[in-house]
């Protein structure tokens, strides 16, 4: 359910019968929807994404940087059916290692961007969580519907695989992404609840999209999402609506905060990057 947001604070009530405005277009989506519930046979698409996210095989091979607080690996997991998944892996050490065991953040790109650099992802050891990211290649933003539907079982594995890693505390696995990456997360959370605690994306898509069997529609799978949720999006955003994100947040199962960030289109926006790592970390 959507419990906070900016929303209203951005609505001028002279202006909601105005042809154009801001607050004509939010002050509409301010309402939860009336029906909430999750397609038929979601349960057994769930189990069918699930028993194709098994994996055969993990390999690790360490990256030295030489960063006392921090330890790096290139993972490698071969599922059963032979599918190659990549993987960045850094872990919290020393005095960014408060106990024993420490949270794992799921970490996705966006479509036509890589994997985020190691020394940039390095901010999750700074406030003591291990981060998960997975490689899946660039992919151009007008197909990815299909990056969507093939990154899906891929991310389910790293979430099994990570939330399995000796000094990862298995209650405390989180999912953050933006854009492509975004619905990723959203997805790994509505597939795997009982795994999620906590989920954040930015201008997340596509979310309303049903593709054959292996794809989602995650507006009316947000039932399923019970962890806690933040969610940004920009207002100026053509790629992810912002009418989408609202959709989505008010039919998530779990308490939503969302921001609307009315100066930005579909890109990385810092402030929020920051609320992420608070969000996170306050668990």
């Amino acid at each position: 359910m959507l419990s906070t947001s900016n929303l209203k604070a951005l609505i001028a009530p002279v202006a909601i019968d105005m042809p154009g405005t801001t607050s004509g277009r939010l002050a509409p989506l301010l309402a939860p929807p009336v029906d909430i519930t999750v397609p038929e046979g979601a349960r057994e698409q769930a189990d069918c994404l699930l028993a194709s996210a098994a994996v055969e095989s993990v390999e690790t091979h360490e990256v030295d940087f030489g960063n006392p607080c921090a330890t790096y690996h290139q993972v490698e997991l071969t599922l059963t059916d032979g599918f190659k998944v990549s993987a960045r892996l850094i872990e919290p050490q020393g005095i960014c290692r408060p106990r024993a065991e420490v949270p794992l953040v799921l970490m996705l790109h966006d479509a036509g961007r890589p994997v985020r650099g190691w020394h940039h992802m390095t901010r999750f050891a700074a406030i003591g969580c291990a981060v998960l990211a997975l490689d899946g290649g660039e992919h151009a933003s007008e197909n990815a519907e299909a990056a969507f539907s093939s990154l899906i079982v891929p991310a389910l594995a790293l979430v099994r695989v990570g939330s399995e890693l000796p000094g990862i505390d298995p209650a405390r696995v989180y999912t953050w992404g933006e854009g492509l990456g975004g619905a990723l997360a959203f997805a790994v959370a509505a597939i795997m609840p009982d795994r999620i605690a906590r989920c954040a994306a930015c201008n997340p898509m596509p979310l309303d999209f049903t593709r054959g069997s292996s794809a989602v529609n995650l507006v009316a799978w947000a039932p399923r999402v019970q962890c806690a949720v933040l969610l940004g999006t920009g207002l100026r955003d053509e790629v992810a609506p912002t009418e989408a994100c609202i959709g989505f947040a008010h039919r998530t199962g779990g308490d939503t905060q969302l921001i609307a960030y009315p100066e930005h289109a579909h890109e990385r926006i810092n402030e929020f990057e920051n609320k992420v790592l608070s969000f996170l970390a306050s668990e």
